[in-house]
């Protein structure tokens, strides 16, 4: 069998299917049917506004439908599934039913459309379209439509949300069609849209910068601390004074070493400032753990001239000035100026001038006030 004429046998075995229940089960309720072919066979699902109905005493019922299935329509292994109907206002072909049994009873069509219709639009749904066509009042047949709600005629949306049902009032003067069309409460409706609101996006404010050099809050002459809570004390770590040479404070970085020989002497990194003592240690914080190994030949030793290797790159130290490369040729305003106290602390070169009266590392480019 071509596939057109295999699909044209499946539509119209469904037809006579659907035509067949509502006969059989119109009492029951009949809401409509669904059709799913597994591999194990046909699953058919009968919806009914009273399934004890349709089952029967024992499954009598039911097994009555499934024995007619097998043997007058063309089905492999049909196997019948009875559900109930949750609102049976909001089923189009139950309220197409009650519709066609009214008006075989003797309603006036308008009465039954119209009570018909408000029961739908009670049970909540969003749009209602009843179609009465035939004898309706007179020997000429017409057509009657009522519409309430919000209802689509044509397009794919006609198809997926909107339901069907159709069924036939018998009179003396003929037949009459009954038609009703129902769109569902929580239906999406295709020409509906909601705007979302963007808010527009935070300035973005850049971070100050850190200054190189933190000032320490001044120590609290009198008072205990309760009385200045906006004030943080610090403790500066002592230095003391070793055989070897100076003991490194308390929170140096680990991996941190200072060779130093007598404060004062010719070989000495440490130099005193114009008070004659000590100066206070600088933080270490960030800076690099680990220093090259630094060499003096015999004939720098003389100038306090220092000298290392690093990757392949000779480098000195002299007169004040930081580690930089050998091969630089030195202006005379880089050698120092006059007043200027220069001290190395932890591989850092730091000095105090004129009006900078502060430690701060030599390399630090000077804004004129």
């Amino acid at each position: 069998m071509a596939v057109e004429r295999k699909f044209v046998h499946q539509g119209l075995n469904r037809a006579r299917m659907n035509e067949y229940f509502s006969k059989q089960l119109e009492r029951a309720g009949y809401a409509g049917m669904q059709i799913n072919r597994t591999p194990m066979g046909t699953q058919i699902t009968i919806f009914a506004e009273k399934p004890g109905m349709v089952i029967g005493k024992g499954g009598k019922s039911v097994r009555n439908l499934t024995s007619d299935l097998n043997n007058f329509y063309d089905l492999d292994n049909p196997q019948i599934d009875v559900q109930g109907v949750g609102v049976p206002e909001l089923n189009a072909q139950l309220m197409a039913s009650r519709i066609a049994s009214a008006l075989e009873r003797g309603w006036y069509f308008r009465k039954a459309a119209h009570s018909t219709l408000r029961r739908i639009m009670g049970a909540g749904a969003l749009g209602c379209r009843i179609v009465l066509s035939g004898k309706l009042t007179g020997p000429r047949s017409r057509i009657e439509k009522i519409v309430e709600g919000y209802i689509v005629h044509a397009g794919k949306p006609a198809e997926e949300i909107v339901h069907t049902g159709f069924a036939t009032a018998v009179r003396k003067l003929g037949t009459i069609g009954c038609k009703i069309q129902i769109v569902l409460p929580d239906t999406t409706l295709p020409d509906v849209f909601n705007l979302v609101k963007v808010e527009a996006p935070e300035p973005v404010v850049p971070e100050p910068a850190i200054p190189e050099t933190v000032a320490e809050a001044p120590e609290p002459t009198a008072g205990p601390a309760d009385e200045m809570p906006g004030l943080v004390t610090t403790t500066k770590p002592a230095i003391k004074p070793t055989a070897a040479g100076v003991k490194a404070p308390s929170g140096m970085p680990a991996g941190v070493t200072e060779t130093m020989g007598a404060v004062g002497a010719e070989g000495s990194t440490e130099v005193k400032d114009s008070t004659g003592t000590m100066p206070a240690p600088v933080e270490t914080k960030g800076l690099r753990t680990e220093e090259p190994t630094e060499t003096k030949t015999p004939q720098t030793a003389g100038k306090k001239v220092e000298t290392r290797n690093v990757s392949g790159f000779w480098e000195h130290r002299h007169d004040g000035l930081d580690w930089h490369v050998m091969a630089i040729v030195h202006k005379p305003e880089e050698i120092g100026e006059p007043g200027e106290e220069v001290r190395v602390v932890g591989g850092v070169t730091e000095h105090k001038h004129g009006r900078f009266s502060y430690w701060h590392p030599k390399s630090r480019v000077h804004k004129e006030a």
